[in-house]
């Protein structure tokens, strides 16, 4: 079963996310803070993390970087959900984050569950080239 981690502080956004996924098979797993979600991602071996950038305490950007700069966790997928941004923000966001998706809020569900099963697919075959 595929773990996800998704970091979002709108306690609303999460649950509407959490439900979602879990109706697919996912095993979910919800982050309000970057804080927790660095804990998170130290305790569990995640396929997908799922990042709002606007989190309270430190930035969904610092999450992904922490996601990307670790050997353990490196290769873990990441989809970038946030609201209001414009084509060269995403561009840079990306390109800092290191994301692997970059998703405007709000999200409709049928897209996110084929983003998310796109993602861990590919994450999955590029695990097995690697091996």
């Amino acid at each position: 079963m595929s773990k996800i981690l998704i970091v979002e502080d709108e306690r609303s956004v999460a649950e509407m996310l959490k439900t979602c996924l879990e109706r697919q098979g996912y095993m979910v797993i919800t982050a309000e803070t970057g804080a927790k979600a660095l804990d998170w991602i130290k305790e569990v071996k995640l396929d997908l993390a799922i990042v709002d950038l606007g989190l309270p305490d430190i930035s969904g950007l610092e999450v992904c970087q922490a996601i990307k700069g670790n050997p353990k966790t490196s290769c873990t997928p990441i989809m970038i959900l946030t609201g209001n941004v414009t084509n060269e923000a995403r561009i840079k966001g990306n390109m800092e984050a290191h994301a692997d998706l970059y998703l405007n809020k709000p999200i409709e569900l049928a897209d996110l569950r084929a983003a998310v099963g796109n993602l861990i697919e590919k994450a999955e075959k590029k695990k097995l080239l690697l091996r």
